[in-house]
Formats: structure tokens, sequence, C-alpha cells
């Protein structure tokens, strides 16, 4: 008897057991169902997982719409793979393990470039600037820009104005918690092709060195004003006080490469390794 109520409790537990699972699933499925982007058939797109396939903050309204198209047409294709069987394919499976083993070895390769700590000075990069002169000419005229872009155009004129009457940096002090303000950046280094929108782009062809632009209305109603510093024609060699930034990122990319070339060969010396054959 005392066996029976046992089996009959356990029974009961698992039943609720099983009734939690499947309410859970059932609210995050509503959950889901109530706050997606986008859904293909009983697949949905929430905010967090489109967030999760790319850096969502600096995309603007057409860029999520890509995005949220580019999910819709890959999960129009797998669902059709999985009912075509594809998933239970036997080069399926081959094709998994050996992208498994690739996704590992990717993985430890940016954790080890993480953890590699690259002390320098500037005379280490300006030595090295020296050396690969040949690294920072660029084929194309580079533009040494600020720039701002605002949400009302009212703003926009205000920091034009304190800009032009005094200079770039305070007018960026003086706006920077302003709520209409989107970005406010300085010295970048672009081609043309390079800066967005193609309406601020187009203005700074036609910029003097130190010349600000009037307020620019781009196709996202939002309002831009761009500062030209200086143009650099094609294949010049670039200032390193200007691209100094440009140097560190190379130089330090560099030395993390040598740094991972011995963390390998490391693991090669301590590792059994036997050739058998050589072609």
């Amino acid at each position: 008897m005392m066996n029976f109520q046992k089996l009959l409790k356990l029974r009961a537990d698992k039943l609720l057991l099983l009734s939690l699972v499947i309410l859970l699933t059932n609210c995050s499925k509503e959950e889901k169902q109530k706050s997606y982007l986008a859904k293909v058939n009983d697949s949905y797109l929430t905010r967090e997982e489109l967030a999760s396939l790319a850096d969502t903050s600096n995309l603007d309204a057409s860029e999520k719409n890509a995005l949220i198209r580019d999910w819709i047409y890959n999960e129009v294709l797998y669902q059709k793979a999985v009912d075509e069987g594809i998933t239970e394919n036997e080069n399926f499976d081959k094709i998994l393990q050996n992208s498994y083993r690739k996704l590992a070895i990717s993985m430890l390769m940016q954790k080890v470039y993480d953890e590699a700590e690259i002390e320098f000075k500037t005379s280490d990069l300006l030595s090295y600037y020296e050396k690969n002169k040949n690294y920072f000419i660029h084929p194309e005229d580079v533009y040494l820009i600020n720039q701002a872009r605002f949400k009302d155009e009212l703003t926009a004129i205000k920091f034009r104005e304190i800009a032009v009457e005094s200079n770039w940096e305070k007018a960026k002090q003086f706006f920077e918690k302003n709520n209409s303000v989107i970005f406010i950046e300085s010295g970048n280094l672009k081609t043309l092709y390079e800066i967005y929108p193609l309406e601020v782009s187009d203005a700074v062809r036609y910029l003097f060195p130190e010349e600000i632009s009037i307020v620019i209305r781009d196709k996202q109603v939002q309002y831009n004003v761009v500062q030209l510093v200086k143009k650099f024609p094609a294949y010049e060699q670039l200032p390193f006080d200007i691209i100094q930034r440009e140097v560190e990122k190379r130089f330090i990319a560099e030395q993390k490469s040598k740094y991972f070339e011995n963390f390998l060969k490391e693991l090669y010396s301590k590792s059994e390794i036997i050739i058998k054959e050589r072609y």
C-alpha cells in the first residue's frame, strides 16, 4: 500500500513538473507573440533577438528593416531545409561537426587575442610608422572632418552658431548632454565613400579647410553639421599626429599576431605529434 502511494505521488510530481514546463513554454511563446518584430510560421523575431544579430544602436530605420528582411529570408529557407530533411542528412552532420571544431578554434583564438596585453610607448608607434610608411598612404583623397547629427533643426542651428563663433570643441562641450544630440564627433579621417549620409558627403566636397557647413537635412529627417578640418590628396603620406590611432591599431594587431604565433608554438612543443607519412 505504501509503495503504491509513493508511486502515485511520484507520478503526480512528474505531471506537475511537466505542466510547469508546458506553462513556462506557453508563457514564453505568448510573450514572443506579443512583442515580436517579425514572424515566419511558428518562428518569431523579438527585439532582443534582433539585437543579438547585430549592434542596432547605430542603425537607422532602413538598415533595421533590411536586417529584419534578411532574417525572414533565412528563416524561410531554414524551415524549407528542415522540411526537405536536409538537417537529417549524414553530410549535414559531418559539416556540422567540422563547423563545431572551427567555431571552438575561432573562439579560442579570440580569447587569446583579447587576453594578450601589449605594452608600448609613443616612440614604438613612431618607429613602426617610419618603417611601414606604405601602410599609411591612401589611394583616394582623405578628409579629416568633425561631424554632428541632431534630431531637430533648431538645436543644429544653435550648435553651428557656437561652433562658428567659438570653435567645434566648445560647441561639443556645450551640447554633449542635449537630448537632441544623436552624436558629435571630432577628428574622423574618412574617404568620401565613408562619410554618411550622402548629403553630408556631398557637402564635404565643396568645403574649404576649417569651414563649417550649413545645417544639412538628410533623408531620415535628421540635421547634420560638418566641418572640414583638412583634405589630404590621394597617395600622400598621412602625418603621424593625424593617424596615430590607426598606427596604434595596426601596431597592436601585429603584436597580437606575434603573441598568438608564440602561443601556437608552445602548444605544438607540449603536444605529442606523430606524422607517419609526408606527401
